[in-house]
């Protein structure tokens, strides 16, 4: 079976699945995208940048603690809530050379929903959204302290903007992003074929 504009169903179904994948769309300033790692432990992606990656997506969550609960908002003045929702999850990681502070940001595909960058909710939520990646749960001083001005976080839309310090050795700075989910693939590409029945019925 043909489309009138010349794709196969097969073409179309395969792009609509692939649109439906929630990411990470660019970084800048010192920052890299990287798949998720295998471990997010101090040492194990020391630099002078910080890293970001896409963890799970179509998560579902109940009163789970957040320190950022409203866009646009920022970690000098923090709205803290409990966020019940299907969201995609992301992280961003600094381990680095003492006395460092780097600053970038991380644009987004989806609106952001809420962040965790306290090591409480940190450790909530690790177990959740994990690929395969090993997380500091537990670990004292993993998130950042922004009262003195040195760290923060910001988000308007679809962006974030950080600044992060490195103070000693381990010092992690890690902060957990979810954005609105997306519909799974699967769901997506019904939705595509169910259009084309439509429009098929109404041309016969």
């Amino acid at each position: 079976m043909k489309l009138a504009s010349g794709l196969s169903l097969s073409v179309l179904v395969a792009l609509a699945a692939g649109s439906a994948e929630a990411s990470i769309v660019s970084t800048s300033g010192m920052c890299t995208q990287i798949a998720a790692p295998a471990s997010a432990f101090p040492g194990a992606l020391t630099a002078f940048n910080a890293w970001a990656w896409d963890e799970q997506t179509n998560v579902s969550l109940t009163s789970m603690p957040v320190e950022l609960s409203t866009n646009p908002s920022n970690s000098f003045f923090p709205i803290p809530g409990l966020l019940t929702a299907n969201v995609d999850s992301h992280f961003i990681h600094f381990d680095g050379v003492p006395g460092t502070v780097i600053t970038g940001t991380v644009t987004f595909n989806k609106p952001i929903l809420a962040v965790q960058y306290r090591d409480a909710s940190l450790d909530l939520s690790d177990a959740l959204v994990t690929t395969g990646t090993a997380y500091p749960t537990s670990l004292p001083g993993r998130g950042f302290n922004n009262w003195t001005g040195s760290d923060f976080v910001d988000i308007n839309g679809s962006l974030l903007t950080f600044q992060l310090t490195c103070a000693g050795q381990p010092d992690l700075e890690q902060v957990r992003v979810f954005t609105h989910a997306v519909p799974a693939p699967g769901s997506v590409a019904l939705l595509g074929l169910g259009g084309l029945v439509v429009s098929r019925r109404r041309r016969a």
